[in-house]
């Protein structure tokens, strides 16, 4: 007989009497020999909760289990399989399946109506002690932060934190580093980017030593409390995934690397500057969040540039060190927002006096009736099965043998998320089942759209002008540069593709009536 045990013990049992692991292997040994098992094999989980059923040694258990090489499984104590009802339930269940006999030294389990309703009793218990060690140790560590120890991890740039001591020192090299970012911020006209920038040129190493300073990071070097020596514990519940309220947050005081005076400083200049960017004046680029550099790959942005003394609005795929890791096309490449936004919008023009010229790129594309209704088919079919895994998961979570934890959620919410594109989907494939049996009428209709889009061409706004593009264009993709010369205010040397959305081109129109 091969006989299987299995031992576990949580972070917060390790320190307490009668959990340890060597005494639960010693007894369950015991109870192992008494039951003349040939072979006996131990699985282990230290240092783990008995909340999750992710634990290495309780999957190597069960796999064992289910390859039918185990006659008899002895633990110590339901709790020891889990410290949920649910969890403990499903174990059973799935080693009774497997002809599996279950021992345990502190309980005496019978498979009797009266003994399954006193386990499910002793797991329920199980679980309300775990709930109240999760309190106590909550609360456990909002005290010692009150009388000033760190109760977590302590990972922050500038600062050591000696574990077992308890105690939080000062890097020298990375507070120095801190230093100058504070220093540089307030003293000098730079920015945050200007900032992160200049550590990059530096070559100044991050914690992780990957080189590169993103202005994000070194925003919430300049806002955190802590290197003035004001550490806030508490600041987010992860019980209900909530910020907690000021009041409830403690602070625990550390050695400070600024002086609060100047970190008090760089707070202003921060609130400063999100006050001047929300008030300033944002100019409009057409072909933002479409236009693609095919030559470096990045996208083009709009950016106000001054060239040859002049300031233009224009699009460039070059990006600062603070915020990409590829820099764009060196030389720059800068082209002028005017000649590009008028070159595609007259292209956009060409297509909607001519709609024929898209109807016949749509047909090209459109699929066989008969291919949509397999398709249609297919679609269908997968979201029955998505039905089905969610009424099985939901049927799990009434009966108790599933918790809605994290996972539970995670799940069920990509069902959910599945569901939706394929009913998305299908909608899509039935409108063009629905446009393929009267091709002749939907031609007509398209270009009777295109006549009322160009009657009101020469009071469109901008945003209409954008949705227009966007409604007709996926993608411009642009490669090469305009010609040398001051300065460069044509085209000659650039080349665009424009990639056309064929379905639905007007649909989300707001000139549509």
């Amino acid at each position: 007989m091969l006989a299987a045990i299995y031992i576990r013990v949580s972070t917060e049992e390790q320190a307490q009497q009668g959990y340890s692991l060597a005494e639960q292997k010693s007894a369950c040994m015991k109870r192992a020999k008494e039951l003349q098992a040939d072979e006996i094999r131990v699985f282990a989980d230290e240092g783990v909760s008995g909340a999750v059923l992710d634990r290495p040694g309780l999957e190597a258990l069960r796999e064992v289990v289910r390859s039918g090489r185990v006659d008899c499984i002895i633990v110590r104590d339901p709790d020891r399989l889990s410290r949920k009802l649910a969890h403990q339930l499903l174990l059973t269940e799935e080693f009774e399946k497997a002809g599996v006999k279950l021992e345990f030294l502190d309980f005496d389990w019978k498979d009797t109506p009266e003994g399954r309703l006193f386990y499910s009793i002793k797991g329920a218990v199980a679980e309300y002690e775990r709930e109240k060690i999760k309190e106590r140790m909550v609360r456990g560590k909002f005290q010692k932060a009150r009388q000033g120890g760190i109760p977590t991890g302590f990972y922050v740039y500038g600062y050591t934190y000696d574990k077992e001591a308890g105690r939080v020192g000062i890097n020298r090299d990375e507070a120095d580093v801190v230093k100058k970012i504070y220093r540089w911020y307030v003293a000098e006209d730079i920015g945050i980017s200007g900032v992160a920038a200049r550590l990059n040129d530096m070559g100044v190493p991050t914690r992780k030593r990957r080189g590169f300073w993103h202005r994000q990071v070194v925003r919430q070097i300049l806002v955190n409390p802590v290197y003035k020596g004001e550490w806030k514990y508490g600041k987010f519940d992860w019980s209900n995934n909530k910020p907690r309220q000021p009041e409830n947050v403690v602070t625990v005081h550390v050695p400070a690397i600024v002086d609060p005076a100047l970190w008090e400083q760089a707070q202003e200049k921060v609130a400063e500057g999100r006050r001047l960017w929300v008030k300033k004046g944002k100019r409009n680029y057409l072909l933002s969040g479409i236009l693609t550099c095919s030559d470096c790959g990045n996208p083009m942005v709009g950016a106000y540039i001054r060239s040859w003394g002049k300031p233009d609005r224009r699009y460039t795929c070059r990006r600062s060190r603070s915020v990409s890791r590829n820099p764009g096309c060196r030389p720059p490449k800068a082209i002028l927002a005017d000649l590009l936004e008028n070159l595609v919008w007259e292209q956009i023009k060409t297509y909607l006096y001519h709609p024929d010229l898209i109807a016949k790129e749509a047909a090209s594309h459109e699929k066989n009736p008969g291919d949509l209704k397999r398709e249609l088919e297919l679609v269908e079919n997968h979201i029955k099965e998505v039905d089905r895994g969610r009424e099985a998961m939901l049927d799990a979570l009434a009966s108790g043998l599933l918790d809605l934890d994290g996972k539970a959620k995670k799940k069920l919410g990509e069902l959910k998320y599945r569901k939706v594109k394929l009913e998305l989907r299908k909608k899509e494939l039935e409108a063009n089942l629905r446009e393929r049996s009267n091709t002749v009428a939907g031609l007509e209709s398209f270009k009777n759209l295109a006549v009322y889009v160009l009657e009101h061409l020469d009071g469109l706004a901008l945003e209409e002008k954008r949705a227009v593009v966007r409604s007709m264009i996926a993608q411009v993709l642009l490669s090469g540069r305009p010609l040398p010369g001051p300065p460069a205010r044509s085209l000659d040397g650039v080349s665009l593709t424009i990639t056309l959305k064929i379905p639905d081109l007007f649909s989300s129109l707001p000139l549509q009536k």
